[in-house]
């Protein structure tokens, strides 16, 4: 029995994420003026030190790492969420999808660490953010990776304490996640089982 969204071409399945994505940011700015008020939702955009973008950059390479690794390796019943990703982002031009990407990760990091890391802790916004990310909860590979990459991006808005350090990482990943897709990577492992 398939999915609602598995029945939607990549065209409707890109329009609804976009939809989703502009709901997404206009939550996370208001929920951002109701919890932080204009200037501590100002301070939260502050520069990110080096040390900083260095974690960053490191949570994002093994999200990535992780990811493909277990792409390559794992059997690929334990992720199969229908493809979902690779009609979203096969064919998208380059530019479409590193916009894409970061209206993903400014929206998401801004609501998710921004907004509810504050009131409820790391923890539960991972649990929160793994629920929200529907499509995974029937793998639970998948829904553990979710929890684990939330968790990390939370880390590093608790450690640097502004959101631009988990929203360049998530940006990252998400990046060179549809670029592994675009790229066929991923599919060539599937035309090899």
């Amino acid at each position: 029995m398939k999915r609602r969204w598995e029945e939607l071409d990549p065209a409707a399945l890109r329009l609804n994420l976009w939809l989703t994505q502009f709901i997404v940011l206009a939550v996370a700015a208001i929920g951002s003026g109701l919890v932080h008020g204009w200037e501590g939702t100002l301070s939260l955009f502050a520069l990110p030190s080096l040390p900083d973008l260095t974690r960053a950059g490191a949570v994002a390479l093994a999200v990535v790492l992780a990811s493909i690794l277990m792409d390559r390796y794992l059997p690929r019943r334990w992720q199969d969420d229908g493809d979902i990703n690779e009609r979203i982002f096969l064919g998208l031009p380059f530019g479409t999808t590193a916009l894409l990407c970061a209206a993903i990760g400014i929206g998401e990091e801004w609501l998710f660490r921004g907004v509810l890391l504050p009131l409820i802790g790391n923890g539960w916004t991972s649990l929160v953010f793994t629920l929200v990310h529907v499509r995974y909860l029937q793998k639970p590979l998948l829904a553990v990776s979710v929890f684990c990459t939330s968790w990390l991006l939370g880390w590093l808005f608790e450690t640097g304490g502004q959101l631009v350090t988990p929203m360049l990482a998530h940006m990252v990943i998400d990046l060179l996640l549809a670029l592994y897709i675009q790229y066929g990577f991923a599919s060539e492992r599937r035309n090899q089982e």
